[in-house]
């Protein structure tokens, strides 16, 4: 039986304007639309600036936040169910960005930087709530049966680290360095291990979050400012630096750091979301390193692999679910600040509770 009201948090604008309500109407699905009941949504790190206005982004207002979310199949619109052959009780993720329209990036298979994009959790209702709509143009993902709620929750943030890593291309004999673990560079970590390079470096602050990471598949780990770190890579590279480096902290410093540490033509992927610019001499770029530097964004056709990987047990999604709020503490949970020796990667809700 679907409720005709439901609870959830909406942003009525950036800067702490998100309201909690119990009173929410509960939406019908629309010819080739999917209305799922929420099972777990997470908070990304986009989600907490706009909660504290320090992101770059211009929507509209009001909107339910979360576009990383699993749910299970509560009700079918017309058609919905031999487009995205689904069935009320099938467990199921939807990919955030939802294309309309067949523009030049469309067309070339670059539909996560369409101009035509939605995305839900932004321009469309999110996952912060008991039940959301998978639009008629979503890509819909069943989830496998394996698979936790809280890990087929983790499938967005791991399919935009595989994405970030596909990007690199790496190889075997490769020297690959992971700045800042969180969610997605978590995954990263995982990710890049799948590919064996000869050696997995990870640096983070938090001492926690690098020991999680040496479980987790890095071979050494450090804080950003300990001189072991630029010795181990000159160790290991006869002075050349490492082969590839991954920036998934999102701080301008790492970026910096990276561009010392990376080799003459190594690869630098910029996976972070960035609050201050940053000032680089130009020169590393082009004349004293001819370096190639790739930007992600988000996770073309990686979400299926996402899901399998963690079917398959090659990387492992709970773990990185660290700590669950109900939605009515939504505050908490976007202000939470792990204790000292407390592991914190993914933060989720449960709407259930």
């Amino acid at each position: 039986m679907i409720p005709d009201r439901m609870r959830g948090v909406r942003c009525h604008g950036f800067g702490g304007q998100h309201r909690y309500s119990n009173d929410l109407p509960v939406p019908v699905p629309a010819p080739g639309e999917v209305l799922v009941r929420v099972n777990a949504s997470g908070i990304c790190a986009a989600d907490r600036a706009m909660w504290t206005d320090t992101g770059p982004w211009h929507l509209t207002f009001p909107f339910i936040p979360g576009h990383e979310f699993t749910g299970t199949v509560a009700a079918l619109g017309d058609g919905a169910a031999e487009l995205h052959d689904l069935r009320p009780g099938d467990r199921a993720v939807a990919e955030l960005n939802v294309t309309k329209g067949h523009d030049f990036f469309a067309q070339r298979g670059l539909y996560h930087l369409t101009d035509t994009m939605e995305v839900i959790g932004a321009t469309r209702d999110g996952g912060w709530a008991e039940y959301m709509i998978y639009p008629r143009d979503a890509v819909i993902h069943k989830v496998p049966d394996t698979l936790s709620d809280a890990a087929a929750c983790y499938a967005e943030p791991l399919a935009n680290a595989i994405h970030g890593v596909q990007r690199a291309n790496i190889q075997f004999d490769d020297v690959v360095v992971v700045s800042g673990v969180g969610p997605i560079g978590m995954a990263m970590v995982q990710a890049a291990h799948l590919k064996t390079p000869r050696k997995l470096i990870v640096v983070n602050p938090g001492r926690t979050k690098r020991q999680a990471a040496l479980r987790l598949g890095a071979d050494l780990a450090f804080a950003p400012d300990d001189p072991q770190l630029r010795q181990a890579i000159g160790d290991l590279t006869g002075g050349r630096g490492c082969d590839v480096f991954f920036e998934a902290s999102g701080q301008t410093a790492a970026f910096t750091l990276g561009l010392s540490l990376i080799r003459k033509a190594g690869r630098l992927v910029v996976f972070g979301v960035y609050k201050t610019p940053a000032q680089v001499d130009l020169n590393i770029f082009g004349e004293f390193k001819e370096l190639n530097i790739l930007g992600g964004h988000l996770a073309p056709f990686t979400y299926a692999t996402a899901l399998d990987l963690m079917a398959r047990g090659l990387v492992d999604g709970d773990a990185c679910v660290t700590q669950t709020y109900a939605l009515a503490d939504f505050q908490q949970a976007l202000d939470r600040k792990p204790a000292p020796d407390e592991l914190q990667i993914k933060v989720i809700f449960d709407p259930r509770l």
